[in-house]
């Protein structure tokens, strides 16, 4: 016992020995002298380049503590990678030996890295090929060396760490770009695996394009940080952020933004992490949430997402953005939306997903493809009426007067635009698939009931391939392709509309109920190029229309048109009318398109007492119209209201319309007066056949007697 006493005495009084030989070598020696040394081992060990402007000073036992002031470093022939002010740090040579690590304060003072990637490709922050090939020897030796030796895991016991006003700066000369991050200052409690470490973070954030300021943020963070390094498990709990948006290039100044989760829960081992109560806040947003990732090579991820109701006028007045006026006050103030989400590191969707703007709620799923940016949308609302977001209508006061200038009768026909109107790019880069089906839509006070649509979009190719919609008591389907894969852009629509009540269509539209009956349509067009006049100069296709059992209210067109016939021709004519409408039968069109010339020879219509046809064609390039529409009376359909002579029926009244789209009205269609001519003609003619026939008849009748002469013109004109 006494000899291992006196062996333990030997080996203390060794330790407190060479304890203080290194403290009197401290004190004797001073590293200041050996700056060239240090500078030269730098280099040739390292291949570094060490600006040792500042002191040095340093102690070895019971702390081994090194402190510099004023250091530089970086490569060769390259610009300096960083610098720093003063450093002061000191471990525990005795906990060191019993595998912990234990150190005093760790202060870093004015720390500034100065990174600099220039456009070959080439930076500051690596070695020369030469030094490099010689470092990365000399590191394969030392690493196989100390691979033998197993590592056992230190305790942390670290007073504190503290870094005063740090800087970093990444500079892209191939890009003209810069970022920092100035003003960095973390401040740490004491640093332990065994009890919560507080942790005080704040930074400034700038980026520069062209050496013009572009981003200017402020951030600071609060939280308490618990480490388990044996399981690799980090926890931040009461975790706070708040940043300040001071400067944007197309953002107000001010803006702020909070951040905080009651706790981020890091396990490595599993490769698990997980947010709880995650709030972010940016007055009038305020979005909350929980986030899970496993898997950390092939992440899933999983959580629930959700919003407070966010006024957007008050959100767009906060960005500095123009607040567009609304017809309804209470448009735009209620947003909100929630969502689970699921996903990977690839992809991420939002299922069930609901968006509610005021009263209109859609339900449904979206997801983002990140590698491709392709977007899906599958959604299914209630009611939407555009017409509340759209301006307010003008009222009589503000309308502005259309001056004598404007009007159409002083124009001249103007050329339709060539400006490219539809860029190319962004229909290239555009990838969607969509589907939107809704309980009703009302736009321009028109309602669309249970509209829906399908839409896609990839590298260029946009398709409706789906569009219905239930409108005034009809439907309407339509369809269309836009391909902007290669210039020029070509578009195809197709469009049928199917026994649409025109009468409500009108009164609707234009508050007018002229014309009723069930319309029906369809075309089938085509056009390419970007601009109005590529588009009028390339329309093709076919149109047709066709409307059954109508009827034009406000006139008795059969009437009118008797009673012109009448005053022509001198004929009796009986006033009374019964009826002040026409009802009319199986209208229809066909419409062939080639190059802008739309073109129609089959335009008919049955009316009461009056069948039209039209024909003749619309010049769209030309802005002119040559159209004829003629008006013919039926036999026997007036007994009742106008007696009309026989040789009057089938009789065509027609009405030219010739011209350019800007000529008066009242200039552009005429009634074609030649049928005038023909009925005083055929009047003529019929009185002139009367009197020979009379004088005829009397000279029959002094030869041949009364009854002979009956006879013999009834067999001469079968009377």
């Amino acid at each position: 016992m006494k000899a291992f006493k006196w062996i333990f005495g030997l080996l203390l009084g060794l330790v407190v020995l060479v304890g203080v030989a290194l403290t009197v070598l401290a004190m004797v020696i001073d590293p200041n002298d050996y700056k060239d040394d240090i500078r030269q081992a730098a280099l040739d060990n390292a291949g570094v380049e060490l600006e040792l402007d500042g002191d040095i000073g340093w102690s070895f036992f019971p702390w081994l503590a090194l402190e510099l002031n004023a250091v530089g470093v970086g490569y060769p022939e390259q610009p300096q990678v960083g610098r720093l002010q003063r450093v002061e740090v000191s471990l525990s040579i005795p906990a060191l030996l019993q595998q912990e690590l234990q150190m005093n304060r760790l202060v870093l003072d004015g720390l500034s890295l100065n990174l600099v990637q220039k456009a070959d490709g080439s930076n500051n922050w690596q070695p020369t090929a030469t030094s490099n090939t010689e470092s990365a020897s000399k590191s394969a030796s030392d690493t196989s060396t100390g691979s033998a030796t197993e590592s056992t895991p230190l305790t942390l016991n670290i007073e504190a760490i503290e870094v005063r006003n740090a800087a970093l700066s990444f500079t892209d000369e191939g890009s003209g770009t810069r970022s920092e991050l100035a003003e960095l200052n973390l401040t740490t409690g004491r640093i332990s695996t065994e009890q919560a470490i507080p942790l005080e973070l704040s930074f400034a954030l700038r980026q520069f394009a062209n050496d013009q300021l572009q981003l200017s943020t402020q951030a600071e963070l609060d939280t308490v940080v618990l480490l388990d390094l044996d399981n690799q498990h980090y926890q931040l709990s009461d975790l706070s952020t708040r940043i300040q948006l001071l400067q944007g290039a197309s953002l107000p100044a001010e803006l702020q933004a909070a951040l905080a989760a009651s706790k981020l829960d890091v396990r490595l081992n599993e490769q698990q992490l997980a947010i709880h109560d995650l709030k972010i806040e940016s007055d009038p947003v305020q979005i909350d949430g929980e986030l899970n990732v496993e898997n950390f090579s092939q992440p899933q991820i999983t959580g629930q997402i959700s919003s407070n109701s966010i006024n957007l006028k008050q959100l767009l007045e906060k960005l500095g953005q123009a607040v567009p006026e609304t017809a309804s006050d209470k448009a735009l103030t209620d947003l909100s939306f929630s969502a689970s989400i699921n996903g990977t590191a690839d992809a991420i969707s939002l299922k069930p997903l609901t968006l509610k703007l005021d009263d209109t709620q859609l339900d449904g799923e979206a997801s983002l493809a990140l590698a491709t940016q392709a977007i899906g949308l599958k959604l299914k609302g209630n009611d939407l009426n555009v017409d509340h977001y759209l301006p307010p209508k003008a009222t009589a006061e503000n309308t502005p007067k259309q001056s004598e200038e404007s009007t159409p009768a002083n124009k001249t026909p103007q050329e339709w635009p060539k400006d490219e109107i539809v860029p190319l790019e962004p229909l290239r880069a555009l990838n969607l698939n969509a589907v939107l089906d809704m309980d009703s839509l009302t736009v321009n006070g028109i309602e669309l009931g249970q509209p829906g649509l399908s839409l896609s979009a990839d590298a260029g190719l946009i398709q409706l391939t789906r569009f219905n919609a239930k409108v005034f008591s009809g439907q309407a389907k339509a369809s269309a392709r836009i391909d902007a894969r290669k210039a020029p852009l070509k578009v195809s629509v197709n469009k049928q509309l199917t026994n649409l009540e025109m009468g409500d269509a009108l009164q609707t539209l234009a508050n007018n109920d002229t014309l009723a009956g069930k319309f029906s349509a369809s075309t089938d067009l085509s056009m390419s190029g970007q601009s109005i006049h590529a588009w009028v100069n390339s329309l093709n296709g076919n149109a047709r229309i066709q409307m059954a059992e109508g009827v034009i209210n406000g006139i008795d067109a059969a009437q009118s048109l008797c009673q012109g016939i009448n005053n022509v021709s001198a004929l009796w004519v009986d006033a009374e009318q019964v009826d002040k409408s026409t009802p009319f039968a199986d209208m229809s069109a066909s419409f062939a398109i080639r190059n802008g010339v739309v073109s129609n020879q089959d335009l008919s219509a049955k009316l009461d007492a009056i069948s039209v046809a039209g024909k003749g064609s619309v010049n769209l390039p030309q802005q002119t119209l040559d159209y004829r529409v003629g008006a013919t009376v039926e036999n026997n359909l007036f007994n009742e209201s106008c007696s009309v002579n026989n040789r009057l029926e089938g009789l065509e009244v027609p009405v030219d319309c010739k011209g350019s789209f800007y000529d008066e009205p009242a200039k552009l269609c005429r009634l074609d007066t030649r049928f005038i001519t023909d009925i005083l003609k055929a009047e003529a003619k019929r009185k002139v056949e009367e009197k020979v026939n009379e004088e005829l008849e009397d000279k029959l009748k002094e030869k041949l007697g009364e009854e002979g002469a009956g006879k013999l013109l009834k067999g001469l004109f079968g009377q």
